[in-house]
Protein backbone atom coordinates (compact mmCIF):
# COMPACT_ATOMS: atom_id res chain seq x y z
CA UNK A 1 0.00 0.00 0.00
CA UNK A 2 1.08 3.85 -0.94
CA UNK A 3 0.33 6.57 0.68
CA UNK A 4 1.75 9.88 -0.63
CA UNK A 5 1.67 12.69 1.59
CA UNK A 6 1.27 16.46 -0.52
CA UNK A 7 1.91 19.40 1.79
CA UNK A 8 4.45 22.23 1.97
CA UNK A 9 4.50 22.35 5.49
CA UNK A 10 7.42 19.94 6.87
CA UNK A 11 5.64 19.72 10.31
CA UNK A 12 2.10 18.86 9.37
CA UNK A 13 3.73 16.15 6.49
CA UNK A 14 5.44 14.74 9.77
CA UNK A 15 2.62 14.99 11.52
CA UNK A 16 0.54 12.90 8.82
CA UNK A 17 3.39 10.36 8.64
CA UNK A 18 3.43 9.62 12.23
CA UNK A 19 -0.24 9.43 12.41
CA UNK A 20 -0.22 7.23 9.44
CA UNK A 21 2.47 4.56 10.95
CA UNK A 22 0.68 4.69 14.41
CA UNK A 23 -2.24 3.07 12.19
CA UNK A 24 -0.74 0.80 9.06
CA UNK A 25 2.55 -0.01 10.00
CA UNK A 26 2.81 -1.68 6.37
CA UNK A 27 2.50 0.97 4.25
CA UNK A 28 4.98 2.97 2.32
CA UNK A 29 4.96 6.68 2.28
CA UNK A 30 5.98 9.09 0.11
CA UNK A 31 6.55 13.02 0.60
CA UNK A 32 6.30 15.73 -1.69
CA UNK A 33 6.35 19.45 -0.58
CA UNK A 34 4.68 20.92 -3.93
CA UNK A 35 1.77 19.85 -6.19
CA UNK A 36 4.36 20.84 -9.13
CA UNK A 37 6.58 18.29 -7.53
CA UNK A 38 3.59 15.45 -6.77
CA UNK A 39 2.59 16.29 -10.88
CA UNK A 40 6.08 15.47 -11.58
CA UNK A 41 6.19 12.28 -10.16
CA UNK A 42 2.25 11.29 -11.16
CA UNK A 43 3.76 12.20 -14.89
CA UNK A 44 6.39 9.25 -14.99
CA UNK A 45 5.63 6.22 -17.13
CA UNK A 46 7.51 3.72 -14.30
CA UNK A 47 6.10 5.57 -11.06
CA UNK A 48 4.64 3.52 -8.67
CA UNK A 49 1.03 3.58 -7.87
CA UNK A 50 -0.40 5.81 -5.14
CA UNK A 51 -3.23 4.39 -3.51
CA UNK A 52 -4.62 7.19 -0.97
CA UNK A 53 -3.25 10.39 -0.92
CA UNK A 54 -3.10 13.37 1.09
CA UNK A 55 -2.93 16.93 0.30
CA UNK A 56 -2.96 20.06 1.16
CA UNK A 57 -5.08 22.92 -0.59
CA UNK A 58 -2.92 26.13 0.00
CA UNK A 59 0.40 25.74 -1.80
CA UNK A 60 2.84 27.88 -3.87
CA UNK A 61 2.78 27.07 -7.81
CA UNK A 62 0.22 24.53 -8.34
CA UNK A 63 -1.95 24.81 -5.60
CA UNK A 64 -3.76 21.51 -4.20
CA UNK A 65 -7.11 22.13 -6.02
CA UNK A 66 -4.90 23.01 -9.32
CA UNK A 67 -2.67 19.51 -8.41
CA UNK A 68 -6.11 17.36 -8.30
CA UNK A 69 -7.72 19.12 -11.49
CA UNK A 70 -4.69 17.51 -13.73
CA UNK A 71 -4.75 14.83 -11.74
CA UNK A 72 -8.78 13.78 -12.81
CA UNK A 73 -7.86 15.46 -16.44
CA UNK A 74 -5.16 12.41 -16.60
CA UNK A 75 -7.19 10.23 -15.44
CA UNK A 76 -9.83 11.34 -17.75
CA UNK A 77 -7.25 11.02 -20.32
CA UNK A 78 -6.76 7.49 -19.53
CA UNK A 79 -9.92 6.16 -19.26
CA UNK A 80 -9.88 5.47 -15.70
CA UNK A 81 -12.52 5.59 -13.53
CA UNK A 82 -12.95 8.80 -11.21
CA UNK A 83 -14.79 7.65 -8.87
CA UNK A 84 -14.15 3.92 -7.66
CA UNK A 85 -10.84 4.42 -8.81
CA UNK A 86 -7.23 5.14 -7.12
CA UNK A 87 -5.65 7.52 -5.79
CA UNK A 88 -8.18 8.03 -2.95
CA UNK A 89 -8.37 11.89 -2.84
CA UNK A 90 -8.09 13.18 1.27
CA UNK A 91 -7.65 16.30 1.24
CA UNK A 92 -5.77 18.46 4.49
CA UNK A 93 -6.57 22.12 4.84
CA UNK A 94 -6.89 25.09 7.08
CA UNK A 95 -10.06 26.52 4.56
CA UNK A 96 -13.46 24.70 5.06
CA UNK A 97 -14.96 26.96 2.27
CA UNK A 98 -13.41 24.75 -0.58
CA UNK A 99 -15.08 22.06 0.75
CA UNK A 100 -17.97 21.94 -1.53
CA UNK A 101 -15.62 22.44 -4.36
CA UNK A 102 -13.30 19.15 -3.33
CA UNK A 103 -15.99 17.12 -4.48
CA UNK A 104 -15.65 18.17 -8.28
CA UNK A 105 -12.23 16.72 -8.30
CA UNK A 106 -13.76 13.19 -6.51
CA UNK A 107 -12.75 13.63 -2.85
CA UNK A 108 -13.04 10.50 -0.78
CA UNK A 109 -12.99 12.79 2.38
CA UNK A 110 -11.93 16.43 3.38
CA UNK A 111 -10.11 17.09 6.81
CA UNK A 112 -9.83 20.59 8.49
CA UNK A 113 -6.54 21.43 10.22
CA UNK A 114 -5.29 21.84 13.26
CA UNK A 115 -5.76 17.60 12.28
CA UNK A 116 -8.04 16.28 14.75
CA UNK A 117 -6.46 12.85 15.70
CA UNK A 118 -10.01 10.56 15.91
CA UNK A 119 -11.16 12.01 12.40
CA UNK A 120 -7.86 11.66 10.67
CA UNK A 121 -7.96 8.01 12.12
CA UNK A 122 -11.58 7.42 10.96
CA UNK A 123 -10.64 8.97 7.33
CA UNK A 124 -7.81 6.56 7.05
CA UNK A 125 -9.62 3.45 8.18
CA UNK A 126 -12.30 4.18 5.58
CA UNK A 127 -9.63 4.73 3.39
CA UNK A 128 -8.03 1.44 3.39
CA UNK A 129 -11.24 -0.31 3.69
CA UNK A 130 -11.58 1.12 -0.13
CA UNK A 131 -8.61 -0.12 -0.94
CA UNK A 132 -8.96 -2.96 -0.10
CA UNK A 133 -12.12 -3.70 -1.38
CA UNK A 134 -10.63 -2.27 -4.86
CA UNK A 135 -7.95 -4.31 -4.90
CA UNK A 136 -10.37 -7.21 -4.62
CA UNK A 137 -12.92 -6.05 -7.29
CA UNK A 138 -9.86 -5.92 -10.16
CA UNK A 139 -8.62 -9.26 -8.68
CA UNK A 140 -11.65 -10.95 -9.62
CA UNK A 141 -12.99 -8.68 -12.63
CA UNK A 142 -11.23 -9.86 -16.53
CA UNK A 143 -8.44 -7.44 -17.59
CA UNK A 144 -9.46 -5.37 -20.28
CA UNK A 145 -7.43 -2.87 -21.97
CA UNK A 146 -8.26 0.25 -24.15
CA UNK A 147 -7.45 -0.02 -27.68
CA UNK A 148 -8.20 3.18 -30.12
CA UNK A 149 -8.38 2.93 -33.99
CA UNK A 150 -9.41 6.08 -35.68
CA UNK A 151 -12.71 6.88 -34.50
CA UNK A 152 -13.58 3.84 -32.28
CA UNK A 153 -12.31 2.54 -28.70
CA UNK A 154 -12.44 -1.11 -28.30
CA UNK A 155 -12.37 -2.58 -24.79
CA UNK A 156 -9.96 -6.03 -25.50
CA UNK A 157 -9.45 -8.75 -22.42
CA UNK A 158 -5.87 -9.09 -21.89
CA UNK A 159 -6.95 -12.88 -21.89
CA UNK A 160 -7.49 -12.25 -25.67
CA UNK A 161 -4.06 -11.61 -26.80
CA UNK A 162 -1.98 -12.98 -28.05
CA UNK A 163 0.67 -10.98 -28.95
CA UNK A 164 1.36 -7.47 -30.00
CA UNK A 165 3.72 -6.58 -32.75
CA UNK A 166 5.14 -3.02 -33.32
CA UNK A 167 6.45 -1.56 -36.68
CA UNK A 168 7.48 2.18 -35.97
CA UNK A 169 4.10 3.95 -34.71
CA UNK A 170 1.72 1.23 -36.23
CA UNK A 171 0.36 -1.30 -33.41
CA UNK A 172 -0.87 -4.58 -34.73
CA UNK A 173 -2.86 -6.57 -31.63
CA UNK A 174 -3.73 -10.16 -32.35
CA UNK A 175 -6.23 -11.76 -31.20
CA UNK A 176 -7.65 -15.67 -31.60
CA UNK A 177 -9.48 -14.91 -34.29
CA UNK A 178 -8.62 -11.28 -35.42
CA UNK A 179 -6.30 -8.53 -35.50
CA UNK A 180 -6.48 -5.21 -34.76
CA UNK A 181 -4.08 -2.10 -35.80
CA UNK A 182 -4.05 1.32 -33.90
CA UNK A 183 -1.15 4.20 -33.43
CA UNK A 184 1.04 4.58 -30.42
CA UNK A 185 4.46 2.67 -28.63
CA UNK A 186 4.62 -0.86 -27.81
CA UNK A 187 6.32 0.24 -24.90
CA UNK A 188 3.32 2.28 -23.76
CA UNK A 189 1.43 -1.52 -24.26
CA UNK A 190 3.84 -2.77 -22.25
CA UNK A 191 4.10 -0.66 -19.06
CA UNK A 192 -0.17 -1.18 -19.19
CA UNK A 193 -0.47 -4.71 -19.62
CA UNK A 194 2.97 -5.73 -17.42
CA UNK A 195 1.49 -9.19 -15.47
CA UNK A 196 1.82 -12.37 -17.77
CA UNK A 197 3.28 -10.12 -20.87
CA UNK A 198 7.01 -10.27 -21.85
CA UNK A 199 8.97 -8.20 -24.48
CA UNK A 200 11.09 -10.81 -26.31
CA UNK A 201 12.20 -8.16 -28.99
CA UNK A 202 11.67 -5.07 -29.41
CA UNK A 203 8.81 -5.56 -31.82
CA UNK A 204 7.15 -8.04 -30.06
CA UNK A 205 5.07 -8.50 -26.90
CA UNK A 206 3.77 -11.78 -25.75
CA UNK A 207 1.13 -12.83 -23.54
CA UNK A 208 3.13 -15.80 -21.94
CA UNK A 209 -0.35 -17.91 -21.48
CA UNK A 210 0.06 -18.26 -25.71
CA UNK A 211 3.69 -19.69 -25.70
CA UNK A 212 3.86 -22.75 -26.53
CA UNK A 213 7.27 -23.39 -26.70
CA UNK A 214 11.02 -21.39 -27.35
CA UNK A 215 14.48 -21.85 -28.53
CA UNK A 216 17.42 -19.53 -28.71
CA UNK A 217 15.90 -17.44 -31.29
CA UNK A 218 12.37 -17.84 -31.51
CA UNK A 219 8.89 -18.18 -29.33
CA UNK A 220 6.23 -20.37 -30.91
CA UNK A 221 2.80 -19.07 -29.92
CA UNK A 222 -0.31 -21.45 -29.77
CA UNK A 223 -1.60 -20.34 -32.69
CA UNK A 224 1.49 -21.42 -34.50
CA UNK A 225 3.47 -18.11 -35.17
CA UNK A 226 6.55 -17.93 -34.60
CA UNK A 227 8.50 -14.73 -33.36
CA UNK A 228 12.29 -13.60 -32.69
CA UNK A 229 13.28 -13.30 -29.75
CA UNK A 230 16.05 -10.71 -28.81
CA UNK A 231 19.39 -12.50 -27.27
CA UNK A 232 19.74 -10.07 -25.31
CA UNK A 233 16.05 -10.90 -23.87
CA UNK A 234 16.51 -14.54 -23.70
CA UNK A 235 17.39 -15.37 -20.19
CA UNK A 236 15.20 -13.25 -18.76
CA UNK A 237 12.16 -14.20 -20.67
CA UNK A 238 13.44 -17.95 -19.55
CA UNK A 239 13.36 -16.73 -16.24
CA UNK A 240 9.54 -14.77 -16.62
CA UNK A 241 8.10 -17.40 -17.82
CA UNK A 242 8.84 -20.42 -15.58
CA UNK A 243 7.86 -18.10 -12.81
CA UNK A 244 4.84 -17.42 -15.63
CA UNK A 245 3.97 -20.99 -15.24
CA UNK A 246 5.07 -21.96 -11.52
CA UNK A 247 2.51 -19.64 -10.41
CA UNK A 248 -0.35 -20.47 -13.37
CA UNK A 249 0.01 -24.08 -11.71
CA UNK A 250 0.92 -25.49 -15.89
Amino acid sequence: MNIAVCDDEENIRCLIKKLIEKQSKDCQIMEFSSGRELLHFWRQKDREQIDILFLDISMDGADGMETAEQIRDWKVEKNEPLWGGLPILIFVTGYPEYMPKAFSVNAFQYLVKPIDEREFEDALKKALRECRYLEAKKNTEPREILIRNGNVTRKVPTDDIYYIESNNRKIMVFLQDEEIGCYGKISEMENELREGFFRIHRGYLVNMKYVERYSRTEVQMKNGKRLLISKYKYQDFIKAYLEYISEDGG
